[in-house]
């Protein structure tokens, strides 16, 4: 439940904790008719490996809790560190390609990075693995 409670936490204090320009850009209605805000690229690529490790760290301790299995836990980090490269590298080429991606699709790419969305995945994924017949874990 602290866990959980932290989550939400990082969340409700996202604006005091981190330098994200296009929080409010994507709050606008109709935000793919608007120019992008300015941003400084550094700080928000900073801030997003802030907020994403935070998020990570805190999904392994959900994980490492929920199955007490170190190996899964093991596992569950390098595919949280594939996924902010491969998610990070999309976001940022579409942020300097003036959105070449879509603004949507750049919408989304970024809630994966900075919600723990990929919690939401990873326990009912390992659920299924642990639970397949020819697995004795």
């Amino acid at each position: 439940m602290l866990c959980i409670l932290l989550l939400i936490l990082v969340r409700r204090f996202e604006t005091n904790i981190f330098y994200d320009p296009l929080l409010q850009f994507f709050k606008q209605k109709d935000f793919n008719h608007h120019a992008p805000p300015y941003f400084n690229v550094l700080k928000l690529i900073i801030s997003l490996i802030f907020r994403y490790g935070i998020n990570s760290l805190i999904t392994l301790v959900i994980i490492q809790l929920w199955y007490n299995d170190k190996k899964i836990t093991k596992v569950s980090n390098y595919i949280l560190l594939f996924c902010f490269l491969f998610f990070t590298s999309l976001y940022l080429f579409s942020l300097f390609t003036n959105f070449s991606l879509g603004y949507m699709p750049t919408f989304y790419i970024r809630r994966i990075i900075i919600q723990p969305i990929l919690l939401l995945l990873l326990i009912p994924s390992i659920y299924y693995y642990k639970n397949l017949p020819n697995n004795s874990h």
